[in-house]
């Protein structure tokens, strides 16, 4: 029997109750991103194009935008736990789909992406807001950040093994989804005994959209700050990989994986590093770290300097980290409790259009764009961009952010900081 609701203005959760769904956002991180090394095997054992791996992880972002849309306001109607749970099943099957995979072809694929999109955009949203509610309001700022901390880790984790699994294991296209189908089977258990958080203050309809006076932080701050979280990160996932194998290496796989291991890598610890700085610094200063990496990027495409991408990786990480913490922490402080999860689904919507800019950037600029150096050289000057936003009208729409109290993690946020 499942425990009795939780009044989320005053939580009676306990730190085990908040570990064990860190542990299931975990999961759900790294199932998203342990696909990464799979798809591109896919992509050249069933002998498709570049095009083909940059539409798996569109057709991934069309679902997690979907389920942005949808899955917060919905769980501010009927509870956190309502949503979570049925978005784990859906994920399961999701996994099961994608080991079909082998037979069914692309069909398969870019069906079984969307479906893990949908779940996967449910669990991040709605199980951010619900691990915030479970630790209250004193320690909310903390619990938000924690959470794109531990899903930073886990998207870090996920393509690393996977990586080396589809490298030097048999049986590549099976063996990384038999560990998620565990790891997801195993998530399912825990979340049928947390408890409910939203038991009060309930939205009477859903809400898709921002809340009611959100619109200029969001406009000025949410969405450059969103921007920046995973344009550059898919540098990782394709471009890098593609130019070190046209260097002449053999372990593409393992590439990627440990490509995305150092940009996640540095992006949990960014989350930290957000902590200390506060929104109001960390957001621009992701915007810098985005232009050095995407900088740092270029010169790893230029012949026999591959070597780059290391430090590129670093610097990307540390942008995804830093405006990913700082955006987060900004939707929680934005919109009431019973709104809370409409706004961040919103800026989710922002953070995964990036995640879709590899195929935008092949519509106008055709094949091979993404390790093309004037690619980055376009990216590099957005960053800039963003940064000159967030630094600007984005400090300004936040400008009444709370000094933090000595129990709470944001430690600065007043305008002269900033």
């Amino acid at each position: 029997m499942s425990p009795a609701p939780v009044d989320a203005t005053n939580p009676h959760c306990s730190a085990r109750e908040q570990v064990l769904l860190c542990l299931v956002l975990f999961a759900a991180s790294y199932t998203a991103q342990t696909v990464s090394p799979v798809m591109l095997f896919y992509t050249l054992d069933l002998h498709l194009s570049t095009t083909d791996l940059t539409l798996f992880f569109t057709v991934y972002a069309a679902g997690l935008m979907l389920a942005f849309l949808i899955g917060g306001p919905l769980s501010d109607r009927r509870g956190r736990k309502a949503m979570v749970l049925p978005s784990a099943v859906l994920l399961l099957l999701a996994v099961l789909a994608l080991m079909g995979a082998t037979v069914w072809g692309k069909p398969m694929i870019l069906a079984a992406r969307f479906i893990q999109g949908v779940a996967s955009g449910a669990l991040f949203t709605v199980g951010t807001v619900w691990l915030r509610e479970m630790a209250g309001t004193r320690n909310a700022a903390r619990a938000s950040m924690l959470a794109s901390g531990v899903m930073a880790f886990g998207f870090a984790v996920g393509p690393f093994v996977s990586g080396m699994l589809v490298q030097w294991l048999p049986w590549p296209r099976l063996l990384s989804f038999a560990i998620t189908l565990a790891m997801v089977t195993g998530s399912l258990l825990i979340l049928r005994g947390l408890p409910e958080t939203l038991t009060r203050g309930r939205t009477s309809r859903v809400q898709i959209g921002l809340p009611p006076g959100t619109a200029a932080g969001f406009f000025c701050y949410l969405l450059p700050c969103g921007l920046l979280v995973y344009t550059f990160t898919m540098l990782s996932l394709i471009a890098f990989p593609i130019q070190l194998g046209k260097a002449g290496f053999a372990q593409i796989y393992f590439i990627l994986g440990l490509s995305a291991l150092i940009v996640q890598g540095f992006a949990a610890l960014a989350t930290f590093w957000a902590m200390r700085l506060g929104p109001g610094r960390a957001g621009w200063i992701a915007g810098l770290c985005g232009a050095a990496g995407c900088a740092l990027g270029y010169l790893s495409v230029q012949p026999g300097a591959w070597l780059w991408v290391l430090p590129a990786s670093a610097a990307i990480g540390l942008a995804n980290g830093l405006s990913m913490a700082s955006g987060v922490a900004v939707s929680d402080h934005l919109a009431p409790a019973g709104q809370r999860g409409a706004l961040i689904s919103m800026f989710y919507v922002i953070v995964y259009l990036g995640y879709s800019s590899p195929t935008l950037l092949s519509l106008v600029w055709g094949k091979q764009t993404m390790e093309r150096g004037d690619t980055l050289i376009t990216l590099g000057i957005f960053a800039l961009v963003m940064t000159a936003a967030i630094a600007t009208s984005g400090r300004l729409a936040i400008r009444n952010w709370p000094a933090a109290s000595p129990g709470e993690a944001v430690t600065e946020a007043a305008p002269s900081d900033a």
